[in-house]
């Protein structure tokens, strides 16, 4: 026990650690641009023209050469003759070219007519007949004009090799013309479940037995990071077991998670198999909840070794694994839980030195939400039920006292 703690590495050291041994991978396909939210570009991205690629106008209004307005204002308006509507969806090559002393009615995003140069906006005008319509305003040239390359400009980067993908980026790509786009292929995890205690969820549990979750936790948080899960099971604590079913992993998959058998006690067996198969680099994290996490490398793969408890798997999953999960997959960058500020409703304390995550109820009582730790065993399956933020307590704090404003992250 004494090595495991002396062992245990500060958090962000340790992910920076991890993370340095991660190999992305490097298969790629090529998927329907409608298809592809959550996957991981394998190529930049770049416009291939000008987007709208035609002037049109940003206001409603009237489309007119600037030069004609000049001098114009509510006491000495000016007129123009209209030469018709510019409507949205219509070619611009079908519409007629302004000379001096013409306007054209036109609409927001409705092509500029040809030799129309700004838009005078709609409230700035009077239209005296169906034919003439007054300006009260002078105006220069580009004004309320949105230029042929003011959204994309042909040749420009849109995105960069590891971006995930978002649902706005669906819109952008099929915008720019891009129907299929070339994306690593989905990372494939391997997920273990390690303890006698454990049954299938669908099984009665008799006394003395669980119900096992932490596998279906991993396999849906693996699947909000774009990653295809693959689970294999329940493994008895058995060391034969458990070497021949990571080694099936390994050969089948990409990344293999181990939930349980992680800490120091006579059957935990995670350190001791994945000692044979490979290199531990991590043993130990100065981190509450998950100190007992593994990470090693075995036939170049990356392992981790999760506590068995589910709240400290899920929380070691969505701060430890998740970053190394994305690198693994192609991403530029990790996954981050959406931050949010709110005022402490209790004192919450903490350990100078190691890292807290503590699960967190939210109330919203005036212009801040209150926080307040989640009652109960924090090992407790309700505290996952009931968590709806993740209070973070830097290593170099002893916690926080009742009333102070701090940083939660939305769970």
């Amino acid at each position: 026990m004494k090595n495991f703690f002396e062992s245990a590495k500060p958090f962000h050291a340790a992910l920076v650690l991890a993370q340095s041994k991660i190999q992305p991978i490097t298969e790629t396909q090529e998927v329907p641009t409608v298809d592809v939210l959550g996957r991981v570009l394998a190529s930049e991205i770049v416009s291939p023209k000008d987007l709208p690629g035609f002037a049109r106008s940003g206001m409603d209004g009237y489309a007119v050469h600037s030069l004609d307005t000049q001098g114009a204002s509510s006491q000495r308006p000016i007129e123009l003759k209209v030469m018709g509507r510019a409507e949205m969806g219509q070619d611009p090559a079908s519409l007629p070219k302004l000379e001096n002393g013409q306007a054209m009615e036109i609409g927001t995003g409705g092509p500029l007519p040809p030799g129309a140069d700004a838009i005078v906006i709609l409230e700035e005008t009077e239209r005296i007949s169906d034919s003439r319509v007054k300006i009260f305003s002078s105006i220069s040239t580009g004004i309320h004009v949105i230029v042929p390359d003011e959204d994309f400009k042909k040749g420009e980067q849109i995105y960069m090799t590891g971006h995930r993908i978002r649902p706005v980026d669906i819109g952008a790509l099929l915008a720019l013309g891009y129907t299929r786009v070339n994306v690593f292929r989905r990372l494939k995890v391997g997920v273990i479940s390690t303890g006698d205690e454990l049954v299938p969820a669908e099984t009665q549990p008799k006394p003395g037995q669980i119900r096992e979750i932490n596998s279906h936790i991993l396999k849906a948080q693996l699947t909000e990071l774009g990653a295809q899960a693959q689970l294999f099971g329940i493994v008895r604590d058995d060391r034969s077991a458990l070497l021949k079913t990571v080694q099936r992993a390994l050969d089948e998959t990409d990344f293999v998670l181990l939930s349980g058998g992680s800490s120091v006690g006579a059957k935990d067996l995670t350190e001791q198999v994945l000692g044979e198969l490979g290199q531990i680099y991590i043993h130990g994290l100065h981190m509450k909840p998950g100190k007992p996490t593994i990470f090693a490398l075995c036939s170049n793969k990356p392992v981790v070794g999760l506590p068995g408890n589910p709240v400290s798997s899920a929380v070691v999953f969505a701060k430890f694994v998740a970053p190394l999960i994305m690198k693994s997959a192609g991403a530029l960058t990790s996954l981050a839980l959406r931050r949010e500020r709110g005022t402490l409703h209790e004192e919450i304390k903490s350990v100078r030195g190691r890292t807290d995550f503590v699960p967190v109820v939210l109330h919203f009582e005036g212009e801040s939400p209150q926080i307040e730790r989640v009652k109960g065993h924090t090992t407790n399956i309700s505290t996952l039920a009931k968590a709806e933020g993740l209070l973070y307590i830097e290593p170099d704090s002893e916690g926080f006292s009742q009333g102070d404003v701090v940083w939660f992250e939305i769970w």
